[in-house]
């Protein structure tokens, strides 16, 4: 594994744990944002540890949709909280 590959790991790890930790006392949007780090951290380390490259063909456009989907996800809960009357 290059230096790089290592980084990302380590970011997507990063910000998964930080942003699980965080969701208590900022917001439980972050589990969602949380589990979308987790997901980019396994994606990553099966890229790096296996024979599969996860980033063409196929795999690219499963990654894609799941990327697309969790962006749709958070895009309408920001939608709602904006929507939401002010007390």
């Amino acid at each position: 594994m290059e230096i790089k590959e290592i980084m990302y790991l380590v970011l997507w790890a990063g910000l998964s744990v930080y942003c699980i930790y965080s969701a208590r006392k900022i917001s439980p949007v972050l589990y969602i944002l949380g589990g979308f780090f987790v997901f980019m951290f396994a994606w990553y380390l099966i890229n790096d540890l296996t024979a599969f490259d996860m980033f063409s063909g196929m795999y690219n456009i499963i990654f894609r949709g799941i990327c697309l989907a969790f962006l749709a996800v958070l895009v309408i809960i920001y939608i709602r909280i904006k929507k939401k009357p002010k007390e």
